[in-house]
């Protein structure tokens, strides 16, 4: 069966997106406020558009007030027939002087959101394209992805990733014109902009957490009336949270990266053998897309995996007293939502089994309690009895890191015993505390062993919940030269 390319005629929104970043000049109208028909000059900046302008100052005390904007103003930029519009909370100033003859005030600042038109809900129930720009680097190697091929008018053929993504499918797109290159996330069925938004969020965090660098600096989002989405009918312009560039990605297609110091055998000619790279790529497939779907779906449906991952990635670029807490907390957030919402098997955990022994005894130690209290005539600040309550009704609770190993055998992982023994050691970091100083090398590459340990039983956790089969990147082996850890074990192990 030959696949025929979808066609994407997707350059004339890219130019529309780029006039947007030209340097012009607007003019506010707001009728009745201090700035209204002042100047304006705008050019684009590093996740937002700065501004400078000027007014004249009023008599009396300089509280600036006359030259801000209220959160819920809609400020109209106008030039030549074409208008942008911002609400106020996003228009700050930054910086604030005056002439030299004391005439008028001298402003600048940024903006850090804005559409073309008024009301950005004649965004919803259209056809949505959101663009990324990015500079002139590949964000990612697609060609580690299954993907897709589209075709432009000018004959021009680009990759991109199919995702479904809560039963909605959208097209996920790496496109270069000219030097630079660009995301672009298509929705091909008509939505609402804040659903889009999440939507291509989430496939971002997917992304981010497959190849380690979390792309999200800035958007435009431009809608259309048609599915081809040839000419746009809106644009808004949205600054977000500044990119994670962690360069630690959890999943690779190309093993060399992750073997390039490895003296493979060679042949005469000086080449890697046939064997030896068929060794190397066994079990090596391009990433699902299924499985890529199903992650940024994962994070769409339930805001506490989502949370869970985004402080995953950026916790990779933290000193180890945070990152090191901080995969504790995620690991803890991933196994709440398997034990609410995937385990079939409710094995119990308790350190009595029987529930009606473990309740005899905690009614018995509370009588106990309770008669201790009344036979000392103690009052509740030096016998709080209700605290004490509290604590004794978890007498049978099983230990929280049975409960963290337990997840993993739900999702059929087998850990390791020194995987289990840094599950029970999470109390060490979350309430105790490391700190890299001069002479506890030792200490250094043990939590950063720890470290790498945590990561990868994240990876196994999140990508077990997509139905990943496959090789994921052993860090612990792979920086096994910095722990000075000798685990002769595979860079790349199956899960």
């Amino acid at each position: 069966m030959t696949y025929t390319p979808i066609q994407r005629n997707i350059e004339p929104s890219l130019q529309k997106v780029l006039e947007l970043t030209t340097p012009a000049t607007y003019t506010v109208k707001l009728t009745g406020h201090h700035l209204d028909n002042k100047v304006f000059e705008i050019t684009k900046g590093d996740r937002q558009y700065n501004f400078n302008s000027s007014a004249p100052i009023l008599k009396g005390l300089q509280t600036h007030k006359e030259i801000q904007f209220e959160s819920t103003d809609v400020v109209e930029l106008s030039k030549e027939n074409f208008s942008l519009f911002a609400l106020g909370k996003y228009i700050l100033l930054n910086n604030i002087s005056y002439d030299g003859e004391f005439r008028q005030k001298l402003f600048s600042g940024n903006i850090s959101s804005f559409s073309t038109c008024k009301d950005t809900a004649e965004f919803d129930n259209t056809f949505l394209r959101c663009v990324i720009p990015l500079d002139n680097k590949k964000p990612f190697d697609i060609h580690n992805f299954q993907r897709h091929y589209l075709t432009t008018p000018n004959k021009k053929s680009f990759d991109y990733i199919p995702l479904t993504i809560s039963g909605e499918t959208y097209y996920f797109i790496i496109y270069k014109l000219g030097e630079d290159y660009y995301f672009v996330i298509d929705s091909i069925q008509s939505s609402s902009l804040n659903q889009f938004q999440k939507k291509c969020f989430n496939a971002l965090l997917a992304l981010g957490f497959i190849k380690g660098n979390l792309i999200h600096d800035e958007c435009f989002i431009l809608s259309y009336d048609a599915v081809e989405m040839e000419t746009p009918k809106n644009i808004l312009f949205h600054s977000m949270r500044a990119s994670v560039m962690t360069n630690q990605p959890t999943f690779t297609a190309n093993p060399f990266s992750v073997y390039h110091d490895i003296d493979l055998p060679r042949d005469e000619n000086g080449s890697i053998t046939k064997e030896a790279k068929d060794k190397l790529y066994e079990g090596i497939y391009n990433f699902s897309i299924e499985v890529f779907s199903k992650l940024a779906t994962l994070f769409y449906e339930n805001e506490k995996l989502q949370r869970a991952t985004l402080i995953f990635i950026q916790s990779h670029i933290a000193s180890l007293e945070i990152r090191i807490p901080n995969y504790y907390v995620a690991i803890e957030a991933i196994t709440g939502h398997i034990i609410s919402n995937v385990a079939t098997e409710k094995k119990s955990l308790n350190p009595i089994k029987d529930n009606e022994i473990a309740n005899t005894l905690i009614k018995t130690i509370t009588d106990i309690a309770k008669q201790t209290k009344e036979d000392k005539k103690l009052n509740d600040e030096d016998f709080n009895l209700e605290i004490l309550q509290k604590n004794i009704n978890k007498l049978n609770a099983p230990p929280n890191a049975d409960k963290l190993s337990e997840t993993f055998t739900q999702l059929g992982y087998n850990l390791t015993k020194e995987q289990k023994d840094i599950l029970k050691d999470r109390n060490r970091f979350l309430h105790g505390s490391f700190l890299k100083t001069v002479g506890d090398d030792e200490a250094f590459r043990e939590a950063l062993h720890t470290s790498l340990r945590l990561q990868f039983m994240i990876a196994v956790l999140l990508y077990k919940l997509a139905d990943f089969t496959g090789k994921i990147i052993n860090y612990a082996e792979l920086w096994s030269h910095i722990t000075e850890k000798k685990l002769n074990e595979e860079r790349l192990v199956k899960i």
